[in-house]
């Protein structure tokens, strides 16, 4: 018995004319397929390349196409993100080499340093520094204190914007705990995006009396800290001269004095 690959039925018994599947070569009537010896025989001499697909093979020539589009899609994806990442890095270490090394030679170990800067300030991006945000009292385990700063932060966050809804950020203090004065917090968010929108809403937390104690800055490397202090003496300097409706902006990243 050869049953016809799309209905079932024995070919050999048929008085329909059978062809093989030029897939799986499994016989097809041609009464299944919608044509006539005929019409085999016309275009098969017009078109030596004429392929006879059963249903099987077609909806798995069909999947086939699908899963290939969608790894060509992916692979566009991946590239570009690449391309955007080389691009990232390479505009970062042309700017530090601007900024520390105009009009010199690179040496190998400074390059080095350069390199190191731009791989530390990639994974600052994402984190936020709070200051002034009270440490729990002693009289709490070692295992409750971390879980408490972080409902702090959250209220902190979300007296800044009602909508957030990350409860699953993380949180650390920095340094060593002190009698003297409260250790800053380092918060880690889920993108460089959420970082700056926090940033723009510092004035908005300063108008709450309970949080005007607070401040929150970029999680700068050191180098990032000596340029903002240069930039911030600058600013001084040009205020105690006169100058006036001034202020730091950031720009690209980049701590500017702009009016």
């Amino acid at each position: 018995m050869s049953p016809c690959a799309n209905c079932g039925t024995d070919t050999k018994s048929s008085n329909s004319t059978s062809i093989p599947c030029d897939v799986c070569h499994g016989m097809l009537h041609l009464n299944c397929l919608g044509l006539t010896d005929t019409d085999i025989k016309f275009t098969r001499t017009r078109s030596k390349s004429l392929k006879v697909v059963c249903n099987s093979c077609n909806n798995n020539m069909t999947q086939f196409k699908d899963v290939k589009t969608l790894i060509f899609a992916l692979q566009a994806e991946f590239t570009a993100s690449i391309s955007s990442l080389k691009l990232s890095f390479e505009t970062q270490l042309n700017d530090l080499k601007a900024s520390f090394i105009p009009k010199q030679e690179l040496a190998p170990t400074l390059f080095e340093d350069l390199v190191g800067e731009v791989i530390d300030r990639q994974s600052r991006k994402q984190n936020l520094i709070l200051f002034g945000v009270s440490e729990q009292s002693s009289s709490f385990s070692r295992d409750q204190v971390p879980e408490l700063d972080r409902v702090s932060t959250i209220k902190i966050l979300k007296a800044m914007d009602s909508s957030y809804d990350n409860d699953h950020l993380q949180v650390q203090r920095l340094g060593r705990p002190s009698s003297e004065k409260t250790r800053p917090l380092k918060v880690t968010l889920r993108s460089e995006k959420e970082v700056t929108n926090f940033i723009k809403r510092v004035k908005h937390l300063r108008s709450l009396p309970e949080y005007k104690n607070i401040s929150i800055s970029f999680d700068r490397t050191h180098k990032q800290n000596q340029y903002y202090r240069q930039v911030k003496e600058e600013l001084n300097n040009r205020l105690s001269r006169g100058e006036t409706n001034l202020r730091i902006r950031y720009v690209n990243g980049v701590p500017k004095i702009l009016n």
